[in-house]
């Protein structure tokens, strides 16, 4: 099967960005399951420039209610975002990808440094 024309120019926009292969497969992986998911509509983009932003809002949101890995999650929306302002939107447009998140302190590592973990604000 071959890739989507939206997975197709995200690949490309990694290439301008530089991404390492770690990258490169996050955002593979969470463009192609935008794209699955917007796929059955008749309005599907076929220019990332195209997208709603909206749209994209709600699939974080979407994806946020499953996540079990908080750090995963915001590298995750980091790479949606990466590949959006390289595709030409502006910092100002992509306000709404975003999820809030509250740090916990832990106690010290054995080393005495500060240890914190991540939870979504939800």
């Amino acid at each position: 099967m071959s890739d989507s024309s939206l997975l197709e120019q995200v690949k490309r926009c990694a290439e301008k960005i530089g991404c390492n292969d770690m990258m490169r497969a996050i955002m593979a992986t969470v463009w192609l399951e935008f794209d699955q998911s917007i796929a059955p509509y008749p309005s599907h983009p076929f220019r990332l420039q195209d997208l709603d932003v909206a749209l994209l809002a709600g699939f974080v949101e979407a994806r946020s209610k499953r996540c079990v890995d908080v750090e995963f999650l915001l590298l995750e929306i980091t790479c949606i975002r990466m590949v959006l302002l390289e595709s030409g939107f502006l910092h100002n447009q992509l306000t709404g990808l975003s999820v809030r998140v509250k740090r916990h302190r832990l106690a010290n590592d054995e080393n005495g440094k500060y240890r914190f973990a991540k939870t979504l604000c939800i």
